[in-house]
C-alpha cells in the first residue's frame, strides 16, 4: 500500500468514525453518504472494485466508533498526523 493509499483509507475510517461517535444519526449518514461516494468512485471515477472494497472495509471499521485514533490505528500511515 503506498502513502496516498494509506491515507486514503486512514481518512475513510476517521470520517466515519467522528461521524459514528455522534450517535445513529451520524453513523446512518457516515454509511449512506460513504456508500455512494464508492458508487460513484466505481461507475464514474472507475475506480476498481478492489479499491472500492478496501474503501468499504475502512469506513466500516472507522463506524464502529469509540477512540477514532485507536479504532484507525491499522489505517494510519507514518508521518500522517492525527486531527
Amino acid at each position: 500500500m503506498d502513502l496516498n493509499s494509506g491515507q486514503d483509507k486512514y481518512f475513510h475510517c476517521m470520517a466515519n468514525c467522528q461521524a459514528s461517535n455522534r450517535g445513529d444519526g451520524g453513523w446512518n449518514a457516515a454509511r449512506f453518504i460513504s456508500e455512494g461516494r464508492e458508487i460513484v468512485d466505481h461507475y464514474i471515477k472507475r475506480d476498481s472494485i478492489e479499491d472500492c472494497n478496501e474503501d468499504r472495509r475502512a469506513n466500516e471499521t472507522g463506524r464502529q466508533g469509540g477512540d477514532c485514533q485507536k479504532t484507525c490505528a491499522k489505517y494510519r500511515p507514518g508521518g500522517t498526523f492525527p486531527y
